[in-house]
């Protein structure tokens, strides 16, 4: 119908790409509200809605490959493709939608100088989709249902069913180290969370963290990671080992809830550790909403103990006004500034500039996405400390983390 590759060529083509040398530019697009055009104007108008929307894609992305990979999820796959013209085609395809006033579209999208691991690069792109998709459906609310990737882990939603995922250990915690960027020491680590699914497949969290934050479940599994990092830390306090500081992350969702930090306080108290072995990580566009006053729950957090993160720094959100407005401890830039740092004089100087505001403003500077040497390299002359990446490492299970840094 759309005369694009199907799944099964998807699938094959991703494994090909494995180790492949250049760049890969990846679109991730989600025709948004197709249901409700099914149901109002019959499955064959909505097939013509698939047929145009893949014919806008063909226009805009001429050297592309493309892929039907669901019922209305499309991949692009660009090779070899300068960042800028393929940040520019992704904004005309973006154009393209909005000028339509009922072919309407949900898109991602991830570049990278260098790959390393194809299903991460998807991932991102798919989790960047989803932000775009529940924006769409926060401004149409007449919509009859929000369209999640994966409508087979819809049962999440259920908090009964939810915790039961959780007691039976079906969600899992990886750990992503923090490295020394002098000796390559691991400095700590970050909390991410998995699920093996009911078919045995591990889901990445861009697959279900928007469906339960959509549902406000998310809360059980921040609340889950942060005290299955506070018992490892325990443990590993018990055997001699120094594997903390641990950084978690928190939705929303959980950082408004009324006794968010005494929650943290008694979970600590649980396993008698301290609130300066946890980082709480915050991602800066909380800040956007009207439910949290960001500098009230730095300040609170910190005079607990914990140490704060601010994640995702250099997006197109961050704002400089925060590094003055509130006292925090790390500054992580996001994997948008270490793109292209090695080649884009420009962005060397900000990290530079940011580094030095760091140093007399008493706050690290964490470096994350790092893919390559030559990143690792300029970054260090930059004067960034610590680094994040799969030029070290991607996540990996507690055990293995164990085994890799801390059984030394």
């Amino acid at each position: 119908m759309t005369s694009f590759y199907n799944r099964n060529r998807y699938i094959e083509d991703m494994q090909r790409m494995t180790g492949k040398e250049g760049s890969v530019g990846i679109v991730y697009l989600d025709v948004n509200g197709l249901k409700d055009i099914n149901d109002r104007y019959g499955h064959a108008f909505g097939d013509k809605i698939l047929t145009e929307c893949a014919e806008r894609m063909k226009q805009v992305f001429q050297e592309g490959s493309f892929y039907r990979v669901g019922g209305d999820e499309f991949v692009i796959i660009c090779h070899d493709v300068p960042k800028e013209r393929f940040c520019q085609r992704v904004n005309e395809l973006r154009a393209a939608f909005k000028r339509d006033a009922l072919c309407k579209a949900a898109i991602g999208s991830q570049w990278t100088e260098k790959l390393v691991d194809v299903g991460q690069v998807v991932a991102n792109a798919d989790a960047q989709m989803y932000e775009d998709k529940k924006e769409f459906y926060r401004n149409n609310p007449a919509s009859k249902r929000y369209r999640h990737h994966s409508d087979e882990l819809l049962y999440l939603t259920d908090p009964e069913i939810l915790r039961q995922e959780i007691s039976r250990n079906q969600f899992v915690v990886y750990l992503q180290p923090k490295i020394s960027s002098a000796d390559r020491t691991a400095v700590g680590a970050e909390a991410l969370i998995r699920y093996q699914s009911r078919d045995g497949s591990l889901v990445l969290p861009g697959n279900f963290l928007p469906l339960l934050e959509e549902s406000r479940t998310v809360s059980q599994i921040d609340f889950f990671v942060f005290e299955f990092i506070c018992s490892k830390i325990k443990a590993w306090g018990r055997e001699g080992k120094k594997g903390f500081p641990v950084s978690v992350n928190f939705s929303r969702y959980s950082l408004t809830q009324p006794h968010f930090i005494e929650h943290l306080l008694s979970i600590c108290d649980k396993y008698r550790i301290s609130p300066t072995c946890l980082e709480i990580e915050i991602t800066e566009t909380v800040r956007n909403g009207n439910d949290i006053d960001i500098c009230v729950l730095i300040e609170s957090l910190r005079e607990a103990g914990f140490i704060v993160t601010i994640d995702d720094f250099g997006t197109e959100y961050a704002n400089l006004a925060l590094l003055s407005a509130v006292e925090f401890d790390v500054l992580k830039l996001d994997k948008s500034m270490v793109d292209d740092v090695v080649s884009n004089p420009k962005a060397q100087a900000i990290v530079s500039s940011i580094v030095d505001m760091g140093q007399k403003m008493g706050i690290q500077i964490v470096a994350e996405g790092i893919e390559t040497e030559e990143q690792l390299e300029v970054l260090r002359t930059c004067g960034v400390e610590l680094a994040q990446g799969f030029l070290f490492s991607k996540p990996i299970s507690v055990d293995e983390y164990e085994k890799r840094y801390l059984d030394k």
